[in-house]
């Protein structure tokens, strides 16, 4: 079994891992893993076709992944040297079509298809070159491939298409492949030449320098602001952030959402339509550790992690027959006498050192304990009368309401009866001088 845990040393003999001499020294090589999506909006082929076997149609539109053989070739594939392993693709795994929101599904309802693989570290540039073409696209990944790889940084273009965005990439010089998520297309490039790319794709943007990013809600500010002015105003007061969006209305102003890599030198800043407050945002507390994976046997890994009332090793010892043979150091005397003694001399300490008591002190402690009672008493009494009088205040103000709304009712429905003749009235009228006379010669 391969166990994570503490060593303990109870003695004074030396413990350590033994280790032999003669070590075996496992051969490797320096690796890049990545991520390969196929879309099929782009393919230039059938997708049925494709899905048939789409890591071997992979392979041929990546001929910087296959391997030759032959001596003296000058074509892109893979030429192995002595001391270099035998294939340039090592490991291929977690093969998987997706649809537009993520989720794994059947080839024929399927958006694009997703492969890892890890490779030679040497071909990691050539690899990432093919990024964008066919429909292919390639995201490094670290070599557990767990997280995006931290030596490249894509500048996302949401508002042009792939013609554009391909456009941009053969303008710069340091783009290395053109990176795709959904509907998005953007440029990969190296973190190192990340500032200077950025500056000449987005001039108008605000630039983040790569690491972990904070969100701070900062106001109030203008009704007539937008991001482009925040980012502005915020940048000459000393502090490199990026305005996400509004969030809500505030006496004065609207609190924004600024997203920034480092925080700001102060929390107060001074404009000319007021002061603006910078606060960072709650974060959420962090996860706890998860426990250290058990490496061995089915059944003996099910017996360790079974919760056991007692220790085992308490019943079954294996060294309870070599300890019972060495003579161990006198006994101690037990622990509860101990603490007895203990106590019993913190109380006769304590009770040395109180001040005795007289009589008389005895006798104002009762009368001030009696005049207390009285004034609870009083103060009892007092709110007892004062509920009763809000009671009756309660009772003569509802009657006094029915009353009132009964009134109104009556009123109501008396008008109602007034206006209902008058209207019945005035119709007869009108319909007696609409009527239409005989006509007499």
């Amino acid at each position: 079994m391969l166990l994570a845990g503490v060593l303990v040393q109870l003695g004074q003999q030396v413990v350590y891992q033994f280790r032999s001499k003669d070590l075996l020294t496992v051969p490797t090589v320096d690796v890049a893993c990545a991520r390969v999506t196929v879309y099929y909006d782009q393919l230039d082929m059938c997708w049925e076709d494709f899905a048939t076997r789409p890591v071997k149609h992979i392979l041929a539109l990546l001929p910087c992944l296959q391997t030759c053989r032959t001596d003296n070739c000058s074509c892109p594939s893979w030429h192995p040297k002595p001391d270099q392993p035998n294939d340039a693709l090592l490991d291929v795994f977690r093969r998987q079509f997706f649809n537009d929101a993520g989720r794994p599904v059947k080839w024929d309802r399927a958006s694009h298809f997703a492969v890892m693989i890890r490779y030679v570290k040497s071909m990691e540039q050539t690899v990432l070159a093919m990024s964008g073409t066919k429909g292919v696209f390639i995201e490094p990944k670290t070599e557990d491939a767990l997280k995006p790889s931290p030596e490249f940084q894509v500048i996302w273009l949401p508002q042009l298409d792939f013609a554009s965005v391909t456009h941009k990439a053969r303008c710069e010089v340091h783009c290395i492949g053109i990176a795709r998520s959904g509907q998005r297309f953007g440029l990969r490039v190296p973190l190192a030449h990340f500032p200077e790319v950025f500056a000449s794709v987005k001039p108008d943007a605000v630039y983040l320098a790569p690491g972990s990013r904070s969100t701070y809600h900062c106001g109030p500010w203008p009704y007539g602001s937008d991001r482009k002015m925040l980012a502005r105003v915020l940048k000459a007061s000393g502090w490199d952030c990026r305005p996400l969006q509004p969030l809500h209305g505030v006496p004065g102003g609207l609190m924004w959402a600024v997203q920034a890599v480092v925080a700001p030198a102060t929390n107060v800043l001074s404009l000319s339509h007021g002061q603006v407050v910078i606060t960072a945002q709650d974060t959420k507390p962090t996860a706890a550790d998860h426990d250290a994976t058990v490496v061995g046997p089915a059944q003996t890994v099910k017996m360790c992690l079974t919760d056991h009332a007692a220790d085992p090793w308490l019943s079954d010892d294996p060294w309870r027959k070599a300890t019972a043979s060495i003579a161990g150091p006198p006994a101690a005397p037990p622990a509860s006498s101990a603490l007895q003694e203990m106590e019993e001399r913190l109380e006769q300490s304590i009770l040395a050192k109180l001040p005795t008591t007289t009589c008389m002190e005895v006798d104002s402690q009762d009368q001030r304990l009696q005049q207390l009672e009285q004034q609870f008493q009083h103060l009892a009494q007092r709110q007892t009368t004062l509920e009763a009088t809000v009671t009756d205040h309660h009772v003569q103000s509802t009657a006094q309401v029915q009353s009132l709304q009964q009134q109104m009712l009556v009123q109501m429905d008396m008008q109602s009866k007034q206006m209902q003749t008058m209207l019945t009235d005035q119709m007869s009228r009108i319909e007696t001088i609409l009527a239409k006379k005989p006509r007499t010669e």
